[in-house]
């Protein structure tokens, strides 16, 4: 057989798959290579990102911890604040920016630009785990959901809204606390709203809920204090008059009033 016949074959076959197949060799290896650079540009652009995020973080929590009575780094502070989120708008710090500007809203009495804050992550994080799916097209779209993040923004939203004498928003926005995250303090709100509203049982029983949820914590001064006041003018303001013809005091009662200043 004549070996330059079929070095000849050889080359003919290849120019023939070459036509049949050249065109679509080379979109794959183009596409695979896209694909390499791609996904280390990507990781090298994420990396910088939150390399700088964390640095204007940190510029934030130092201007914020300056701010007060200092008029010049609170401004400093909300600036910085509005970039942060702005520019990192569903990563983790762009949502912790916006904690911190509705903490310094509410300081200065800003209430309404305080909920705005509040609303939004509410609406970005809800408190129960998103399923499976929503959670990889969350991880692909590059959107950190933390249900706990939601929870305290939930929870920082209604005491914005009972602050605002919004009492059955400020309900209905906290929710049921039973269970979930931050009950001690979701538990202690909701006897302050039910006490506002003239429900002294169902708030001396959340008061009496928290503290027994946080009697291993030992933070729980102030929610006794709160329970002490209420069951000491509850009686006072529900007790029949004594009658005028009452010829015999009864012995007394030693009670041992709330402090002043409680809150």
């Amino acid at each position: 057989m004549d070996p330059y016949h079929n070095e000849e074959d050889q080359i003919r076959a290849l120019k023939q798959w070459w036509e049949r197949n050249g065109s679509s060799t080379l979109i794959g290896v183009g596409v695979a290579l896209a694909i390499v650079f791609g996904s280390q540009w990507w990781q090298q652009h994420t990396r910088v990102a939150a390399e700088e995020s964390a640095a204007l973080y940190q510029q934030l929590l130092q201007a914020a911890e300056r701010a007060s009575g200092d008029e010049v780094q609170r401004t400093t502070a909300q600036h910085l604040g509005e970039e942060l989120r702005d520019k990192q708008a569903g990563n983790r710090y762009g949502d912790y920016a916006s904690l911190l500007l509705a903490r310094m809203y509410v300081e200065k009495n800003d209430l309404a630009a305080a909920e705005r804050e509040l609303r939004a992550l509410v609406e970005r994080h809800p408190d129960k785990a998103p399923g499976e799916i929503t959670r990889r097209i969350n991880s692909l779209l590059g959107r950190d959901v933390d249900p706990q993040l939601g929870s305290l923004a939930r929870l920082r939203l209604a005491r914005v809204l009972f602050a605002d004498k919004r009492a059955d928003e400020a309900a209905t926005v906290l929710g049921d606390p039973a269970g979930g995250d931050f009950e001690i303090e979701r538990q202690e709100l909701r006897a302050d709203i039910l006490k506002s509203t003239g429900d002294a049982a169902g708030a001396i029983a959340a008061y009496e809920r928290a503290i027994e949820l946080a009697k291993d914590s030992g933070g729980v001064r102030l929610v006794e204090l709160k329970l002490q006041e209420l069951r000491i003018t509850q009686p006072a303001t529900t007790a029949p008059a004594a009658s005028s013809t009452t010829t015999v005091p009864a012995a007394p009662v030693a009670v041992t009033p709330a402090k002043e200043n409680t809150p």
